[in-house]
């Protein structure tokens, strides 16, 4: 008889962005007669109203100590945002450096008390998702010699954060590491043994262009003749959203079709310290493009402006490692424009599902928009393929049913 597994899964994304909603589908398609699942968040937001909406908000568990970023405000005039000037600037700075200091206090605190949670629960792994996760879950896996698997989503930007995940990555408790793309996994040289690519997953039918309402169009009062070009995901430098203006205003005077918004959905979260948001509106105005451009800010969900985009753009200007925001649009039948770099030539096939170009060039971003603009029936082939890639290489059901073999390997098969 085989023996169902109790997995600790551990969340810090909240707002259901990428590693959010990557759980979710994972959540969504294991097999309860294999897998038991918990789930650590800090606190009950987007992504638990999702899980409470499909039905498996079980065994959740929610505990402020595990802040969703180390840098999340603890009192009310440190934003996040550092001001100018003087004793003023001091003073944010103080406050910023000491909700640091307690987020990481409140961290070990979760770490030394943890036994209680993962003996009385009677854990058989930790699973962690997200940065933060694999920090706070390699140490309680070694506080509680408990097998660990990281599912890593991003690329370390910063080398102290990096030196920090890649000497956990040495420990004996971390026994596997999922990466979502080859580009990932290169970051992680000395854990050959330990890795394994597994793409992200999506499920077609929750991104369905026939049973999906639009809103962009209704809100801003667009034609069904406009061509919407549209973009979603965090607001921040390196996403490129300054090379998609650029390329857009550029492909504007070029255009014979005047007819066309770009969107672009999403916000600066609040621990970055400049609002990217506000420079790309500010840079916007100066190209004079405030005619052709809606930022609409955060939606909790993508899937009505999918619904009226025509052409997706994903401007990242760094080795973006598989954003879920590319297999969402082509899930919705929209081709794909964006760079040569990272998960996104994984996901992407140049020529049939989009048009990429190489990093950072404005000009052969520019030349993909208007090729799109001018050519209906190719952004209906392009969409058309994307969709059925979708369908064959990152299903949800069968990317779960991956990641459910690797943690019955690590927690050893009955």
């Amino acid at each position: 008889m085989k023996s169902v597994k109790r997995v600790l899964f551990i969340n810090h994304s909240i707002r259901d962005g990428g590693p959010g909603k990557s759980l979710f589908y994972i959540l969504k398609f294991l097999d309860r007669k294999r897998i038991s699942p918990y789930v650590l968040i800090p606190k009950d937001d987007v992504f638990s109203e999702r899980l409470k909406a499909e039905g498996i908000y079980e065994n959740v568990i929610t505990d402020k100590r595990f802040p969703e970023n180390l840098k999340r405000p603890r009192f009310e005039r440190d934003t996040g945002k550092i001001k100018s000037g003087g004793l003023g600037r001091f003073y944010t700075i103080l406050l910023h450096l000491l909700s640091v200091f307690l987020n990481i206090l409140d961290l070990a605190s979760l770490v030394i008390t943890s036994p209680f949670l993962i003996k009385g629960k009677k854990i058989d792994v930790i699973y962690c998702n997200g940065t933060q996760a694999k920090i706070a879950g390699a140490l309680m896996g070694l506080a509680n010699w408990c097998p660990v698997i990281w599912h890593v989503r991003n690329i370390q930007q910063t080398k102290l954060l990096g030196s920090m995940v890649y000497t956990l990555a040495a420990l004996p408790v971390v026994k596997r590491i999922v990466c979502v793309s080859g580009a990932t996994a290169e970051q992680f040289p000395y854990a050959r043994g330990k890795l394994v690519v597994i793409h992200n997953g999506i499920d077609p039918e929750d991104y369905n262009p026939e049973t999906t309402v639009g809103e962009i169009r209704r809100d801003y009062e667009l034609s069904d003749k406009t061509i919407v070009i549209g973009s979603t995901g965090r607001i921040v430098p390196r996403k490129g959203y300054d090379l998609f203006i650029k390329s857009a205003g550029q492909a504007i005077k070029r255009s014979e079709n005047k007819n066309v918004k770009f969107v672009i959905v999403g916000d600066t979260p609040f621990f970055f310290s400049d609002n990217h948001l506000v420079y790309l509106k500010n840079l916007v105005s100066e190209l004079g493009l405030e005619e052709y451009f809606i930022f609409t800010g955060f939606r909790k969900d993508v899937r009505p402006c999918l619904k009226d985009f025509d052409i997706f753009v994903i401007p990242s200007s760094y080795p973006d490692p598989f954003p879920r925001s590319v297999i969402e649009a082509m899930s919705f039948a929209l081709p794909v424009i964006g760079f040569r770099a990272g998960g996104i030539v994984e996901s992407v096939e140049d020529g049939v599902t989009g048009i990429l170009s190489e990093p950072d060039s404005t000009e052969e971003m520019e030349n993909a928009i208007l090729r799109l603009i001018a050519n209906k029936g190719l952004r209906r082939e392009m969409g058309k393929a994307g969709r059925e890639r979708v369908k064959q290489n990152f299903s949800a059901d069968r990317i779960a049913e991956r990641i459910q073999e690797q943690i019955l390997q690590v927690t050893g098969k009955p």
